[in-house]
């Protein structure tokens, strides 16, 4: 799995979660985040995102 940016990780959250989601925590992503490192896994979950959630927005190419 590729690290994604800012940009790409905010447009999977839409299509997993919603807009609404995505624009709530826009100013709290990082510039990069990599699903596959526990500690980015670990952040995205306090944000209630999980590794299964973004890998189905993507067809299972996480």
């Amino acid at each position: 799995m590729a690290v994604l940016t800012k940009a790409e990780a905010l447009a999977i959250i839409r299509r997993a979660y919603g807009p609404d989601l995505a624009q709530s925590i826009e100013d709290r992503l990082p510039a990069r985040i990599d699903p596959e490192d526990d500690a980015d896994a670990e952040f995205l979950a306090t944000l209630g995102l999980t590794r299964d959630g973004l890998a189905n927005a993507m067809g299972g190419e996480l």
